[in-house]
């Protein structure tokens, strides 16, 4: 990457806030891809829940950036491709309580679309960390 983007410390601490945050909503996408088999995880429709409440968080997290990164049409691009995470989940809206649904989602479109997006997040964002 040429002209390596200087970031302070409270930009710092807000990418990597950020992308500890997407760890842990990957981790909670694949606890709730278990749980469609696993009796023994039975807090997959809470962790669910959890999970739409984080990507919102992400959405207004993404506004930030966006604007931070404003001159980066590299960065704007891996940004707005997190609507296609957005598009899949919202695939889940009147299929909550239709266990086979659910999991035909999660498991083939919003878990990959999430894991397929924060690989591209990470590989413009992590860079950053190591300035």
């Amino acid at each position: 990457m040429t002209n390596a983007i200087k970031i302070d410390e409270k930009q710092y601490e807000l990418i990597q806030q950020y992308i500890d945050m997407l760890e842990t909503i990957e981790d909670a996408l694949d606890y709730v891809t278990a749980s469609f088999t696993d009796i023994e995880k039975t807090e997959g429709g809470r962790v669910l829940a959890d999970v739409f409440g984080a990507l919102g968080q992400v959405s207004e997290s993404n506004k930030i950036f966006r604007d931070l990164f404003s001159n980066r049409p590299e960065f704007i691009t891996v940004l707005e491709e997190f609507e296609t995470v957005i598009d899949q989940a919202l695939e889940l809206n009147g299929h909550f309580q239709e266990s086979n649904v659910k999991e035909e989602i999660v498991k083939g479109k919003l878990s990959p679309a999430f894991s397929d997006w924060r690989l591209k997040i990470d590989r413009v964002m992590k860079p950053l960390l190591n300035n």
